[in-house]
């Protein structure tokens, strides 16, 4: 789950509501990106722009707005990752895993920013901005 723990800018930005995908579900914190107008799960080079802010069901004609929050290059993201994330990867970009709720180690491709870690060797704690 990406949780937004740090803004480097005083600026506060408003929760925004867009419709999701067809028959697609939402959990909250997970990373997402618009496409043909519609909320989609961010796919693991794609850099997020929004974060989903609720979990909600599918919906096979999607009709109830979903709580978002627009990614800002200025924010930091507190989740976990899926392999270890050493103290050497700290600067370096790495994917979105799959769930788009957390990060790989992997560099090639990469669109999360490693700010920080605690380089536990299976789930580490990281810290993450996403800067395009």
């Amino acid at each position: 789950m990406f949780k937004l723990v740090n803004r480097l800018s005083s600026f506060n930005q408003s929760v925004e509501q867009l419709l999701g995908t067809n028959a697609e579900a939402y959990t909250e914190g997970e990373a997402l990106v618009l496409t043909s107008g519609r909320l989609t799960k961010c796919g693991a080079t794609a850099t997020p722009e929004f974060i989903c802010l609720k979990t909600q069901a599918a919906e096979a004609t999607a009709v109830t707005p979903l709580p978002i929050l627009r990614v800002q290059e200025d924010m930091i993201f507190s989740t976990t990752s899926t392999a270890t994330v050493a103290a050497t990867l700290v600067g370096t970009k790495v994917t979105l895993h799959t769930d788009g709720a957390s990060v790989t180690a992997t560099t090639a491709s990469g669109v999360a920013t490693i700010v920080s870690t605690d380089g536990k060797t299976t789930n580490s704690n990281v810290t993450v901005s996403f800067r395009r």
